[in-house]
C-alpha cells in the first residue's frame, strides 16, 4: 500500500523540479563570490539541477550552458542562488 510522504513530496518540489531554462541574467542576483572548481557527483543537465562536491560538501549546481555534464567532470563555480551553485564545463 502506497502512502502520502510530505517529506519526499516537499524535498521533490524543492529540489527535483525543473530550473529556468533561459541563459538570459544567468547570475542575475547570484553572490559571484563563491568560487573554484568542484567535482560533479550527479549528472548535471539542461534544465535541470545536479550535484558538484565544492569546499568540502556536496552542493545543488545548475549550468550556465545548455550541455550535459557527467560524473567525476570537474567545473568551474561562478556563483550561488541560495542553495545552488552556478557552475560553467571547463
Amino acid at each position: 500500500m502506497m502512502t502520502f510522504n510530505p517529506i519526499k513530496a516537499l524535498n521533490t518540489l524543492l529540489f527535483d523540479a525543473p530550473t529556468a531554462c533561459t541563459a538570459t541574467n544567468f547570475l542575475q542576483g547570484a553572490d559571484t563570490s563563491y568560487k573554484g572548481r568542484a567535482v560533479v557527483s550527479e549528472t548535471i543537465t539542461p534544465c535541470l539541477r545536479g550535484r558538484v562536491y565544492f569546499q568540502g560538501s556536496w552542493w545543488l549546481a545548475q549550468c550556465e550552458q545548455d550541455i550535459t555534464i557527467a560524473v567525476d567532470e570537474v567545473v568551474q563555480v561562478i556563483g550561488r542562488q541560495n542553495i545552488t551553485l552556478l557552475v560553467r564545463a571547463i
